[in-house]
């Protein structure tokens, strides 16, 4: 429910307040700061957050960035994939290539590659092109406490480290505050869904040569145990890979990097002992969960404060990349006299679009990913058995696996308000 504000102290007045300064929230100010949108960015952490998390995108989001003169740039930090992804069985068993996909090819435009690439590093290229405009500004150390809209504005209250409150008025607000958004909670917005409790997931970043074992960028390992997702990080000079695996529940959190190097030893391959160099670990609980509505009022989420999914199949920051591009060709015809008082239906169809594909694509998508990986369940052992055969029979069901991986923006995102 919106908090009740005071009726003075507002401090500054922007077009659009974004909650949130991760990758979604600087892209989408990005966006509408290029549009000329006075938009301010409010983050309650100090800086960039500098644990691992996403690190893969696809080319619908690659198509975006190249828009803004920044994909020569991502493309040099990080991993140019053109190898695709492959399946195979763990280290410590038979080391076997099962089956692989090709790269996907966006519907839009001409990129046929994927990039990986640290989720802090792209934040830090979003923020540096951001900052290039007058229109944007970025403000650290300022926490979202609670809101009210009002007829033609909404109201925020923040607080800082220090104890100060802080109050902002804008046109719009859109939380990109992630999956504990506390925007989404103020608006009272249902979260729907379930958190996965049979594993604790872990992201790894570590130095080790996996090409020396011909490993390629990305890859699928499969066991009940021991599955994991292995890819590169990094650029090839910075040598940074990421493992994306589990480990049981009942572990404490403080004890796990105790069974790191147990379970390194079973996923790398080479010779022991092994030498790898350990960079950070970050233990989470995975969710498969969407917001019941993407927008109360003048009030918007976006990026994992609408949905949230396990990261097996990389589709999370990227859906969220997505999210934004969808809202940044809608949110700024609101600011335009045909359509200033027909912006519910502009962001109603934001929610519709967005809410849709990842209901019925996305979420899917990341179902069948992470049980492919693990379950011994009869009939996903069955459809993983077909699935396998079909991607090694048909040169072209590859082409169309990985097609059916790259979302595709509508081709008319003018809502037609006339």
């Amino acid at each position: 429910m919106a908090k009740q504000l005071p009726e003075e102290n507002i401090s500054e007045q922007h077009d659009v307040v974004i909650v949130g300064g991760g990758p979604v929230g600087l892209f989408l100010g990005l966006n509408l700061a290029q549009k000329g949108l006075d938009t301010v960015v409010l983050e309650a952490e100090a800086d960039i957050n500098q644990s691992p998390r996403a690190l893969m995108y696809f080319p619908i989001v690659l198509n975006e960035f190249e828009k803004f003169g920044i994909l020569d740039e991502v493309v040099r930090a990080g991993y140019k994939n053109q190898e695709g992804l492959c399946f195979r069985t763990t280290a410590s068993g038979s080391n076997k290539v099962l089956a692989s996909i090709p790269p996907g090819k966006a519907s839009q435009g001409s990129i046929d590659y994927g990039v990986q690439l640290g989720q802090p590093r792209l934040a830090e290229i979003l923020r540096r092109h951001a900052q290039k405009y007058p229109s944007f500004s970025l403000q650290y150390n300022t926490r979202f406490v609670g809101l009210e809209e009002e007829h033609d504005a909404v109201r925020l209250e923040t607080s800082t480290p220090d104890g100060k409150t802080k109050y902002f008025s804008a046109r719009f607000v859109v939380g990109c505050d992630g999956a504990s958004s506390p925007v989404r909670k103020a608006l009272g917005i249902p979260f729907e869904g379930y958190t996965w409790h049979d594993w604790r997931f872990l992201a790894i970043n570590l130095r080790y040569d996996f090409t020396k074992y011909g490993y390629p960028a990305a890859n699928h390992v499969l066991d009940p145990e021991d599955w994991a997702v292995i890819v590169r990080a990094s650029n090839v000079e910075e040598g940074l890979w990421r493992i994306a695996t589990g480990i049981s529940p009942d572990i404490p959190v403080e004890e796990i990097e105790k069974h790191i190097p147990a379970k390194l030893e079973r996923l790398l391959p080479g010779p022991r002992p092994l030498q790898y160099e350990l960079v950070a670990v970050n233990p989470y609980w995975a969710h498969e969960r969407v917001a019941k509505t993407y927008r109360s009022g003048r009030v918007i989420l976006c990026g994992d404060a609408a949905h949230v999914n396990n990261p097996l199949t990389a589709l999370g920051l990227t859906t969220g990349l997505v999210d934004v591009a969808v809202l940044s060709r809608l949110l700024p015809q609101a600011f335009t006299p045909q359509h200033a008082s027909s912006w519910p239906r502009l962001l109603d169809k934001y929610s519709t679009l967005r809410r849709n594909d990842f209901v019925n694509q996305v979420q899917k998508l990341c179902l069948d990913g992470k049980l492919r990986l693990h379950s011994t369940d009869p009939k996903v052992v069955a459809a993983r058995e077909d699935f396998f055969n079909m991607l090694n029979k048909n040169p072209g069901f590859g082409d169309f696996v990985a097609g059916t991986m790259v979302e595709k923006l509508p081709d008319d995102l003018d809502p037609s308000l006339a």
